[in-house]
């Protein structure tokens, strides 16, 4: 409050000063004008005024003296300023008292009212003590008023001095209310203004242009970053505003039929007050604007409100969306279409295994589980590619199920077996006997990591050895870690391989891999139930990766004694068949099975997986295919009893051709439903879910292994 009040006396004294400097001058202009005036009728007029001029051009020079001083002490520091005042105040009371005194004693009682009006009103403005003023107006008494009667013989006259009490009181009176009132308009004027300057400086913060226009097209109001979203000055900005155009096919109004903003700006007045309208979108050198406009009222009269907003960040946002998409469309196409060929090699890779077996012809064999393996590291690598389009949408989860955990480790190891052979590493596993044989977790996605660990250990390693060791961590916590002695890996790029593509952990070694297995594997064990994938390396001497796996063992239900295998089975748990109870139901002859793919690999490798159990099949290219051919069959009264089902396909897909065979069923169309398994490679939640509604008993993701296939269709054609 000190501050401010000392800020608002500097300003009362320098207004006040300014008062007093224009009344001098005035004061010098009436002093010359009387000397023009005495000077003429003296000597144009003849006049006897000589001593009149004589003293206009004394009081003149003495006018001018004091204006030239007042100007001097203009700029000075406010006490001198104030100094200054008082004693040319004090200076002309004096003369006045003198002339009282001595030649006007008659009009003393004027002169003393006109020292006291001059003392009111420049000198005590210019003096803020109460204390100064009330002395100041004591001697005013004393001078004017008892100093005759002190020291000259003068009769006493009362009315005078209450006459001149009052109008001292009420001067005081009035200058103390004035300075109140100047006081507290000083304070509201400063309240304004700071109210002002934040509104000002928020602003000008404001990440949007803001520019307030009047209905001539004047500027009320304008930010700084508007001159530099329209790369212009401010006084330039109306001219570029008429300048301005939209981008083809981004004028989102309908003010007006016209490609110009300002065309749209005038129309404004055919707004609702305070209605907001989205114009459209234009474009400068460096940036895209989304220009929108308002009806407001600024002081009192309608304004259009005119808000700027960079759109380069939501173009590139929209651009990198639209990328994604495609991005993923494509991974998801991709990993498709390779799942495709993948599971004919592997299905009929198998089945030459077996065949070569049944044959003796063991020559054969290396060369196929060259082929068998290799099939699965690169479905592994697709997965890989799966799951991270998954991740970029969003949709990645797993399915958690009841599953043997030792077949999960075994299967997985083998699968680097032979490679690890052929370099002449030993692969060790090591697995707690306290294990349950049970565990609730996803099957597919626990291989998945181990693969992946596995075969980054099998790439980074010359010699040594490759260990897997499984322990129970908790109750339902089971603890996976994987040994190697490998190449390592520096300390300053641990934090970096667990991001996608990283491939820089050494290219020189082994370059195989695409970079996303590691952050495949450490998304994946989060969601299995570790908090990541823990790290331990020495350059040089070899690396530990260990995780945690949720396996829920009170959660289990009581165990069979079959021994299942890991599969591609995303459903309900179903009791696998043993391999050996296989014949005992091939004896028997079954119904028919139709097999649906628009892949002719696919449809082979089912079929001769299918025909070396005895199982007669049919096959169909399309959805439509399917559906016809199944009327046929009903209508021949030899109904298919199970179909085999790909999702994709032309004409009419999978999930739409189940819909209508049930469809037929419901109108009596045909006698005898056939159960219908879907067999796709797309595995994501959504179509997934689309087998569910469609009304498939099941889905198999593509490609699965064979036992677990004709597993899965001999148990429906038996029942």
């Amino acid at each position: 409050m000190e501050n401010l009040q000392r800020l608002w006396w500097d300003e009362e004294t320098i207004q006040n000063y300014h008062v007093l400097k224009k009344f001098n001058y005035w004061r010098l202009e009436l002093s010359a004008i009387a000397i023009i005036l005495f000077s003429a009728g003296y000597l144009i007029f003849d006049f006897e005024c000589w001593g009149y001029v004589e003293l206009c051009l004394k009081m003149g020079l003495v006018q001018l003296l004091i204006y030239i001083s007042v100007v001097f002490f203009e700029n000075r520091g406010p006490y001198i300023r104030t100094l200054f005042v008082v004693a040319l105040s004090e200076y002309n009371c004096f003369i006045w008292w003198l002339l009282g005194q001595s030649q006007y004693k008659s009009a003393k009682l004027l002169l003393s009212n006109v020292a006291l009006s001059y003392t009111n009103i420049f000198e005590w403005p210019f003096i803020l003590s109460p204390w100064i003023r009330g002395f100041i107006l004591f001697k005013h008494l004393i001078f004017w008023h008892y100093y005759s009667y002190y020291f000259e013989e003068t009769e006493a006259q009362y009315m005078p001095h209450l006459i001149s009490f009052l109008l001292i009181w009420l001067c005081d009176l009035s200058n103390r209310n004035s300075r109140k009132s100047s006081f507290e308009r000083f304070l509201s004027r400063k309240k304004l203004e700071s109210a002002e300057k934040r509104l000002s400086v928020i602003f000008n913060l404001f990440p949007d242009g803001i520019l307030i226009l009047s209905e001539n097209k004047s500027i009320l109001y304008v930010n700084a970053i508007t001159s530099q979203f329209l790369e212009c000055s401010q006084n330039n900005i109306i001219p570029t505003l008429s300048a301005i155009e939209y981008c083809q096919g981004k004028k989102y109004s309908h003010l007006s039929n016209s490609n110009r903003l300002i065309d749209d700006i005038n129309l404004v007045k055919n707004l609702q007050l305070n209605q907001q309208v989205v114009l459209g979108l234009s474009q400068t050198e460096s940036h895209n604007l989304e220009w929108r406009v308002q009806k407001v009222l600024w002081d009192d009269q309608e304004a259009a409100l005119l808000t700027i907003r960079d759109a380069n960040h939501i173009i590139k946002l929209e651009q990198s969306i639209s990328d994604n998409k495609l991005k993923n469309i494509l991974l998801r196409s991709v990993s498709h279409e390779l799942r495709t060929p993948i599971n004919a090699i592997t299905s009929l890779s198998d089945a030459l295994k077996t065949e070569s077996e049944a044959t003796g012809k063991e020559s054969f064999k290396e060369k196929l589980d060259i082929i068998s393996v290799s099939s699965k590291l690169l479905l592994s690598l697709v997965n890989d590619l799966l799951d991270y389009s998954k991740i970029l949408a969003g949709a990645f989860s797993i399915q958690k199920r009841r599953c043997l955990l030792r077949s999960i480790i075994y299967d997985s190891v083998n699968l680097i077996k032979l490679q690890a052979e052929k370099k002449g590493l030993k692969l060790v596993t090591r697995i707690d006997p306290m294990l349950p044989a049970y565990v609730f977790t996803d099957p597919l996605r626990l291989s998945q990591i181990l693969l992946n660990l596995l075969s980054n250990a099998l790439k980074f390693t010359i010699k040594g050895n490759i260990e897997i060791c499984c322990i129970l961590s908790s109750k339902e916590k089971l603890k996976v870690i994987v040994y190697d002695t490998g190449i390592g890996i520096e300390e300053s790029r641990l934090s970096n391989i667990f991001k996608e593509f990283n491939t820089q952990v050494s290219t020189t070694i082994n370059p195989s891999g695409c970079g996303l297995g590691l952050f495949i594997s450490s998304a994946i064990a989060k969601k299995l139930g570790s908090k990541s994938i823990e790290v331990i390396s020495e350059v040089q001497k070899g690396s530990s990766f260990s995780f945690l796996v949720d396996i829920q063992e009170e959660a289990l239900i009581d165990q069979l004694p079959i021994e299942e295998i890991n599969s591609g089975i995303i459903s309900e748990d179903l009791p696998l068949m043993q391999i050996k109870d296989f014949n005992r139901l091939i004896e028997k002859e079954y119904p028919r099975v139709l097999v649906a793919d628009d892949n002719d690999f696919n449809r082979i490798a089912i079929g001769a997986l299918l025909v070396h159990y005895g199982i007669s099949c049919n096959e169909a290219c399309t959805g439509k295919e399917a559906v016809e051919s199944i009327q046929q069959n009903d209508r021949k009264k030899k109904p298919y009893k199970l179909v085999i089902m790909d999702g994709s396909m032309p004409e009419l897909n999978g999930w739409e051709a189940t819909k209508v065979i049930h469809q037929l069923f419901f109108d009596g169309k045909i006698d005898v439903l056939p159960i219908i398994i879907g067999y796709t490679a797309f595995s994501s939640e959504e179509e997934l879910t689309l087998c569910t509604e469609s009304g498939m008993k099941e889905c198999l993701i593509k490609p699965c292994n064979p036992d677990v296939l004709i597993s899965k269709v001999l148990h429906y054609l038996a029942t």
